[in-house]
């Protein structure tokens, strides 16, 4: 049976990539949308065949037919969002980031584990087909990993993402994919972040990162530099992943090229255009609610990008690097947050 399905947010983000691909999947049904514009929810729902539409999403967690609920407000209201929707038994994909602030984690770790629900979130470049086959052939290199991430667009002219306060800014509302792309690509924990950026590109706004390098080191000794920002040009391909593990180099370029040196009897892959993976991520998701298993992207690797994203930010204003401890944020035992990566990386 298809799973009930309700969408909170109704932007340019939910209508372009969950809302149509929930609509063409046979695992889901769309029972209901949610938007603080109630004649933008009821559009939205007409368009997408969803049952109901409503400006309150507490009316939408309370109804005993919806099993999934996908997050996609503004950034500021995600971690409550998830925490009350989990605490009303649902699971739940949030969109990037899953919190904004270190103190919203440890609610929502808790409440995931009390309540034994699936909640994933959005880091869907994992789900790449580029992205997997390079996290293959990384299983059981010799070396640390050194790896060059590089996310760089046209100028934002979206000012409420680059608000520290409603999106959080680049690092907040952007790196927290790359972070989570590193670490699973590494497969070790970051222990910590120095970086190097701020309002270049925004000065109306002087209190937002919008432009950042960032490095991160990881417990295995391996090491990735992060680049984010909108300095560059529009048609530019938007992101690009060098990898190296010892004496071979993996790239992934814009999510739609392989290109690999030194791994005998491999080929480069090129897909006939830009998968970042949104697809099969609903797919993992619905066999995981289905199995009543946890996702393969969890409420701790939400944690872990965020810890990362705040710490990123507290490194460019105080200058210092900054240690990173996800246990203490996520109020576990290191054994047990190592314990969750394992299983799900």
């Amino acid at each position: 049976m298809p799973i009930e399905t309700a969408v909170i947010g109704c932007g340019s983000f939910a209508r372009a990539i969950h809302l149509p691909n929930i609509q063409e999947s046979s695992d889901y049904r769309l029972r209901a949308v949610v938007d603080i514009d109630v004649d933008l929810a009821r559009r939205v729902a007409e368009q997408f065949g969803a049952s109901h539409s409503s400006a309150d999403y507490m009316a939408i967690l309370s109804d005993p037919a919806i099993e999934l609920v996908f997050i996609c407000t503004r950034h500021f209201q995600h971690a409550a969002m998830a925490l009350e929707a989990v605490n009303a038994g649902k699971h739940v994909l949030v969109e990037k980031p899953m919190a904004m602030k270190l103190e919203e984690l440890r609610p929502i770790a808790e409440a995931v584990r009390r309540e034994g629900v699936t909640f994933t979130v959005g880091f869907n470049r994992r789900y790449s087909p580029v992205s997997k086959k390079a996290r293959e052939l990384l299983e059981g290199r010799e070396y640390p990993l050194l790896v060059n991430y590089r996310m760089v667009d046209g100028i934002w002219r979206h000012p409420w993402a680059l608000d520290p306060e409603i999106g959080g800014g680049r690092i907040i509302s952007e790196a927290v994919h790359l972070f989570d792309f590193c670490t699973y690509m590494v497969g070790a924990e970051p222990v910590r972040i120095y970086a190097e950026g701020g309002a270049l590109s925004h000065p109306e706004i002087p209190d937002t990162q919008d432009n950042a390098v960032m490095t991160l080191k990881f417990a295995d000794g391996s090491i990735a530099c992060v680049t984010i920002g909108d300095l560059g040009n529009a048609e530019y391909p938007k992101e690009r992943v060098e990898l190296f593990p010892g004496d071979r180099s993996i790239v992934i370029d814009n999510y739609q090229r392989l290109e690999l040196h030194g791994f005998e009897g491999e080929q480069d892959t090129v897909l006939p255009e830009v998968d970042k993976g949104f697809v099969q991520e609903l797919a993992e998701l619905a066999d995981a609610v289905r199995r009543g298993s946890p996702a393969p992207i969890t409420e701790i690797d939400g944690a872990r990008a965020t810890l990362c994203a705040v710490k990123a930010v507290e490194a460019i204003r105080t200058n210092q690097p900054q240690d990173l401890n996800l246990a203490a944020v996520v109020g576990r035992s290191q054994n047990l947050v190592e314990l969750a990566f394992d299983t799900h990386q």
